[in-house]
């Protein structure tokens, strides 16, 4: 593996899951703590957002989607469900699947924190510039790919990978038949 150059022999600073870890968790912490003003769980707003994105999601494709185990998932759409931001309904040709869909509440959660997560964003942004933002996120959309495709299909199971695939296998059998 290449070493980013001018950096130090430390293998954590050189490690790029534990560089995206500690970036996510202090991430979430500061926007999880401008949520709870308005008593909303950085969960919920995870669904929301996800949603406000794609709409009409099944549990599964949900899970994927948030990084959410599936029963952790289930109740944090109870949740939200609650609050009257998103709702369930059977899915079309499937009676006992369940898609979620978000509702004009959730959708005014979402445009109520958006200007907040684009600010957030430039300060976590700031000083870089725009073509290694660019590539920063063209890598790690790549790296994500990588880390499904290659995940070991021997090792014991896990749940989050074995969604991440069937998620992806349906949205590139989708892209191949438009």
């Amino acid at each position: 593996m290449k070493k980013p150059a001018g950096h130090s022999n430390d293998h954590l600073e050189n490690s790029l899951g534990y560089l995206l870890h500690r970036a996510a968790h202090i991430i979430a912490a500061t926007f999880g703590d401008e949520l709870k003003a308005d008593d909303i769980p950085l969960s919920v707003w995870r669904v929301l957002a996800t949603l406000n994105d794609r709409d009409h999601q099944s549990l599964s494709e949900l899970a994927s989607h948030t990084g959410a185990e599936l029963s952790y998932l289930s109740r944090t759409v109870a949740q939200a469900e609650e609050r009257g931001f998103v709702m369930r309904s059977a899915q079309p040709g499937d009676k006992r699947a369940t898609s979620v869909s978000i509702t004009p509440a959730g959708r005014a959660i979402v445009r109520k924190f958006s200007p907040l997560t684009q600010t957030l964003q430039k300060q976590w942004l700031a000083d870089i510039p725009d073509a290694d933002v660019e590539a920063t996120f063209r890598t790690l959309r790549a790296v994500y790919r990588n880390a499904v495709a290659g995940a070991s299909p021997s090792s014991p199971v896990n749940r989050k990978i074995t969604v991440a695939r069937r998620v992806n296998k349906r949205a590139t059998l989708k892209a191949d038949s438009h």
